[in-house]
C-alpha cells in the first residue's frame, strides 16, 4: 500500500494586529499563538513551502479565517491563490464565511466549510449559490469518549443527507480521550473520520515551516502528563472535565498547583510553554505563574506551593462547593463536605456557597476581585448560584 502523503496548509491571519476572524469557536487553539502571522506570506517563503508538497493541492486555512472582511483582504488572499497556482498546484480554502464563497468560483478549486450553528443557518441562505462547485462539510468533534460520540451518530448522518454533500468529523485537538475508529464509522464515504494524527503529522507554513505537532498543541499528551504527575494537583476547569465531560465539554486556561519546580522545568522544555511570574512580590507565597506554549492550545495558570497539604487546603477553601475538588496521580480529592455533594453540583450545574469560616492565608491576595470574576464566569457558563 502507498503511504498516504502528507497535507501542507497554509495558515492565515490577515491582520497586522489581533486575530482576523469574526467567530469565538471553543475548539480553535490559534487566537493567542505566537505563531499565527499577521499580515501576508512572502512569495519566497510560500514557494519554498508549497515545492515540498507531494499531493496536488494545497489548502489555505485559519489560524485566522481566510475570507475575513473578504472586501477589504480579498486582495492579499488572491495574491497567494496565484502564487500556489503558479507552482502548479490547486486550491483548497477552509472557511466559514460562507457568503463569499460564490465570489471564488472558477478560481478556488475545493472549499471545506467549518460548521457551527451560525453557519449552518448561513448556508440555507447561500447554497443555491454553489451549483457544480467542489464544497465539502467539516464539523469538529466535542471532546468526549467515544463511547459518547457514538450516540451522536445518527444526527451526523441527519446532517449530512441535510446538507447533500460530503460530512468531514474532526477529532478534537483539545480532547484528551482516545478515539475508537472502529466505532466511529458509517459504512460508506458520506461520511469520514478524520483522526487528529492525521493533522499533527501534516505541514504547516505559519511563521515558520513545521510540521503539525511542532505547532499545534495534542492535548492528550499534555493532559495525560498533568493527570499522572504525583507533585501535581489539578484544579478548576479540567476537573470539572474529568468528572463529567458531556457537561462540562469545554474548559479554557489550565489550573494546576505544582509541589516541584521541575514541574515548570518539564512543561518548559517537553511542551514548549515560558512561564512568567506573576505573583505580588519576590518574597510572595506561593508562587504565582501564568504560561503560553509556542504551539497553539491553551494556557496554564500554575501556582508553586510546597507539599499536597497545602494544595488541598488552597482547593478545599473555595467560595463554592462546585470547586472545592483536585486530581493528582489519577485521584480525585473532595473537601469534608463530602464527595456526593460536589459531584452533585458538578454534574447538575447547582452551584452553592459554602458557609462558615474559610482559610484564606494561601489564597492570592486579590482574592475577593478574582472571586467576583470567577462567579460572572460561572453564570456565563450556566451555572444556577445559591448564595
Amino acid at each position: 500500500m502507498t503511504p498516504a502523503q502528507q497535507n501542507f496548509t497554509i495558515i492565515v491571519n490577515w491582520k497586522e494586529k489581533g486575530f482576523g476572524c469574526a467567530k469565538v469557536c471553543s475548539y480553535c487553539n490559534w487566537r493567542e499563538s505566537v505563531l499565527l502571522p499577521h499580515g501576508s506570506q512572502g512569495a519566497e517563503a510560500i514557494g519554498a513551502f508549497i515545492s515540498q508538497c507531494k499531493k496536488s493541492f494545497i489548502t489555505i486555512s485559519g489560524g485566522a479565517e481566510p475570507l475575513y472582511k473578504f472586501d477589504e483582504y480579498s486582495g492579499q488572499l488572491l495574491s497567494m491563490i496565484r502564487i500556489i497556482q503558479s507552482h502548479g498546484f490547486k486550491v483548497r480554502i477552509i472557511t466559514r464565511e460562507v457568503q463569499h464563497i460564490a465570489k471564488l468560483r472558477g478560481i478556488v478549486d475545493y472549499f471545506s466549510i467549518s460548521l457551527d450553528a451560525d453557519v449552518l443557518e448561513d448556508i440555507k441562505r447561500y447554497q443555491h449559490e454553489w451549483a457544480g462547485m467542489d464544497i465539502e462539510y467539516s464539523l469538529v468533534l466535542p471532546p468526549i469518549p467515544t463511547a459518547e460520540i457514538v450516540k451522536l451518530k445518527p444526527q451526523y448522518a441527519a446532517l449530512r443527507s441535510t446538507l447533500g454533500n460530503r460530512l468531514v468529523l474532526r477529532e478534537n485537538l483539545n480532547s484528551i480521550y482516545p478515539s475508537d475508529l472502529s466505532e466511529l464509522t458509517f459504512g460508506h464515504t458520506g461520511i469520514v473520520f478524520v483522526p487528529k494524527s492525521l493533522c499533527l503529522a501534516g505541514r504547516y507554513l505559519s511563521t515558520i515551516d513545521s510540521t503539525g505537532h511542532e505547532i499545534v498543541q495534542d492535548n492528550a499528551g499534555l493532559a495525560h502528563y498533568l493527570m499522572g504527575n504525583p507533585n501535581i494537583v489539578l484544579f478548576g476547569g479540567m476537573v470539572k472535565h474529568l468528572v463529567n465531560p458531556t457537561v462540562h465539554m469545554e474548559y479554557g486556561d489550565i489550573d494546576l498547583i505544582a509541589l516541584d519546580a521541575d514541574v515548570i522545568e518539564a512543561l518548559t522544555e517537553r511542551f514548549g510553554f515560558t512561564f512568567r511570574d506573576v505573583s505580588q512580590s519576590a518574597s510572595s507565597f506561593p508562587r504565582y505563574f501564568l504560561a503560553k506554549s509556542t504551539r497553539a492550545g491553551k494556557t496554564v495558570q500554575l501556582i508553586l506551593m510546597h507539599s499536597q497539604a497545602d494544595a488541598l487546603r488552597f482547593i478545599h477553601n473555595a467560595q463554592y462547593d462546585v470547586d472545592r475538588i483536585g486530581y493528582s496521580n489519577r485521584r480525585f480529592h473532595f473537601d469534608a463536605h463530602g464527595e456526593s455533594a460536589t459531584l452533585h453540583a458538578i454534574n447538575t450545574k447547582q452551584v452553592r456557597t459554602i458557609k462558615g469560616p474559610r482559610n484564606m492565608g494561601l489564597f492570592h491576595i486579590d482574592r475577593p476581585l478574582i472571586e467576583q470574576r470567577h462567579r460572572l464566569k460561572l453564570v456565563r457558563k450556566g451555572f444556577a448560584i445559591a448564595e
